[in-house]
């Protein structure tokens, strides 16, 4: 199948690089674009401890919201670095490719992003999560398949499996 606007969701993982290559790969043949996608997960409960201090006085409240802010500005600055580079890698291929970062849940950022940008296609890995850990944690890959506005490839974790095609019937 030929895909033109391929959406390729990566998360930092040792993973990602298979799922690049896969997306890479599916461009390349099909001579379509790559929308690469990095969401960093809010995560209200990380620093709950810090947040509890400052509103019973123990730290300063404006302190501790400026190191919150602080930190995920330098989370943000890191992903587009790496974004950048991943995007420059693909031109050197003769690939077009762009990129989007932000906070925000990564299910429903990936579906919301699918459908604006008109996606034939979402790549992305499976964390290989099983049993209570997935119950508990979820599965972006699960909810993606499940909610995205088109067809999903989900390229597995182990590379000894091969990348599974989740089609939405239109």
């Amino acid at each position: 199948m030929s895909y033109q606007k391929i959406l390729v969701a990566l998360d930092r993982t040792a993973a990602s690089d298979r799922v690049f290559d896969y997306a890479l790969g599916l461009a390349q043949s099909s001579q379509g674009q790559l929308q690469l996608v990095h969401s960093l997960d809010v995560k209200p409960y990380d620093n709950l401890g810090k947040l509890i201090d400052a509103g019973a006085g123990l730290q300063n409240s404006a302190k501790v919201q400026h190191e919150e802010e602080a930190a995920q500005l330098q989370q943000v600055q890191e992903a587009q670095r790496w974004l950048e580079q991943l995007r420059a890698e693909a031109s050197k291929r003769n690939v077009s490719a762009d990129f989007v970062c932000e906070m925000a849940n990564p299910g429903s950022f990936i579906c919301q992003l699918a459908k604006n940008w008109a996606a034939d296609v979402i790549v992305m890995g499976n964390s290989g999560k099983k049993g209570l850990k997935k119950l508990i944690l979820g599965s972006v890959s699960d909810y993606v398949s499940n909610h995205a506005p088109c067809s999903t490839i989900v390229v597995p974790n182990d590379s000894s499996l091969e990348a599974e095609v989740l089609s939405k019937v239109s």
